[in-house]
Order: structure tokens, then C-alpha cells, then sequence
């Protein structure tokens, strides 16, 4: 879009985003960011040290950023920088998400592994006794499963809207583009180098029938029988043939 003015870029950009998609997109994705860390919080009190990352505490940052500045892109900052930066967080939150799943179901088929070391997980076991005591642990697990089951539901759908912004960031991009090409055409070479002649061109002098100041043929006696595409020159008397 080199040679656009930009003040034409930005018009175009928000004529083609699709701005009321980004903003349902980022509130769907601002819930899915509070159901992985609501889901991490509520965990930790039930089997503390099995199925247990944290991973919706780290995952959390890269989610929130990536929620604000989709927020931002579709409502606030309608410009392709924000689109942009929308783009990049998008991207960030794609591995995060796919991680978020990744553990989820690597605890789902091992419920009573403990993620931390054999000390640490003995000295969590022993600080919940008396906790676990008051109540059911089949309870607990079963709520503790739940809990990550909701958790990697929220990952793998936070992973499709990121994918999902991504094909609209590239469907928008590519809409402006074509509408500019259209208004402005294709854009023009950097440099033009003008053909020039090696040879000099070959000037042509005009011909006339008669000079300006010639006088008729019949005035000059010594020729009187001289054709009409003869012409005699005045000074010399030298007679030139004209053919047409």
C-alpha cells in the first residue's frame, strides 16, 4: 500500500472490519480467560497436590492481554495497528491455550498423579489430612475432575476464537488491499527509465514546388521551352527537376 494516503488506510480498515465480531469475539474470550482461572482457584481447595499445575494462573496474563487489546481493535482503536497488536497477542495466547488443554487431559487419564515432586506431594498430603477427614474424598474427586474437564473446554475454545480472529484479521487485510488496487490500480515501479534514441533523428527539410522568390518560366529567355516541374535557379540558371 505504498503511495496511499494514509488517512485512506485507516478509512478503508474500518469500513472492512467486521467490528461487531471482534467484540463478540473478545467477550467470549474474556469469559473463557475467568472459567480458566475461576476453575484453577476453586481447585486448589479440593485434592490440592494431584491435577494440579497452575496452569490457569500463568495462562491468565496471556489470556487477559489478549481479550483487551481484541476489545481494543473492535471498539476503541479501529485502526490497523491495533488490529495488529490484537494479531500478535492472538498469537501468544494460541501455544499458552494449547498447553492449557495439553494438561488438562494429560490429568484427566491420570487422576492420582501428582505433578510435583514425592516430598512436596507428601507434605501437601499430610497438610490436608485433617481437611480431607471432614469430608467425602470420592466427593472431592469428582469435583476436582469436573473442574479440570471445565478447564480444558474453556482452553480449547480460547484456542478456536484466537484462530478464528486470525482468519478475520487475514480476511480484512486482504479486502483492503483488493478495494485499494481497484481505486489506485497496481502500483507503479519504482523507477522508469525513459527509452532514448542512439541515432539522431533525421530531420527532413521541406520541398517546394517553386522558391519564394521565383519568377516564372516564360520570363527567362534563354529556356523558354522549360517544363512546369522544372525549376531554374535565379542566380545560377541551373534548372532542378521536381517529381511528386
Amino acid at each position: 500500500m505504498i503511495g496511499v494516503p494514509e488517512y485512506e488506510q485507516r478509512e478503508l480498515w474500518r469500513q472492512k472490519f467486521p467490528t461487531g465480531i471482534a467484540i463478540l469475539l473478545s467477550i467470549f474470550q474474556m469469559m473463557l480467560t475467568l472459567s480458566v482461572v475461576g476453575c484453577e482457584i476453586v481447585g486448589e481447595f479440593f485434592e490440592f497436590p494431584m491435577m494440579n499445575a497452575f496452569v490457569g494462573f500463568w495462562a491468565f496474563p496471556f489470556f487477559t492481554c489478549a481479550w483487551i487489546s481484541l476489545s481494543g481493535a473492535g471498539c476503541c482503536c479501529r485502526t490497523r495497528c491495533c488490529g495488529i497488536a490484537a494479531l500478535v497477542f492472538q498469537c501468544l495466547a494460541i501455544p499458552i491455550a494449547l498447553c492449557v488443554v495439553g494438561l488438562d487431559f494429560y490429568f484427566l487419564n491420570n487422576p492420582t498423579q501428582c505433578f510435583f515432586s514425592s516430598d512436596c506431594s507428601a507434605y501437601f498430603g499430610y497438610f490436608m489430612t485433617n481437611y480431607n477427614y471432614l469430608t467425602d474424598i470420592s466427593n472431592l474427586h469428582a469435583i476436582k475432575v469436573a473442574l479440570v474437564r471445565g478447564q480444558l473446554a474453556a482452553g480449547a475454545l480460547m484456542f478456536v476464537s484466537c484462530v478464528i480472529f486470525i482468519v478475520l484479521y487475514a480476511v480484512t487485510s486482504h479486502r483492503v488491499q483488493r478495494r485499494i488496487h481497484v481505486q489506485h490500480g497496481p502500483p507503479a515501479p519504482a523507477m522508469v527509465i525513459a527509452a532514448s534514441n542512439q541515432y539522431p533523428s533525421t530531420i527532413i527539410n521541406p520541398t517546394y514546388e517553386h522558391p519564394l522568390n521565383d519568377v516564372p518560366v516564360i520570363q527567362y529567355p534563354n529556356n523558354p521551352t522549360a517544363l512546369m516541374n522544372t525549376i531554374i535557379c535565379p542566380n545560377c540558371q541551373t534548372q532542378f527537376q521536381v517529381s511528386v
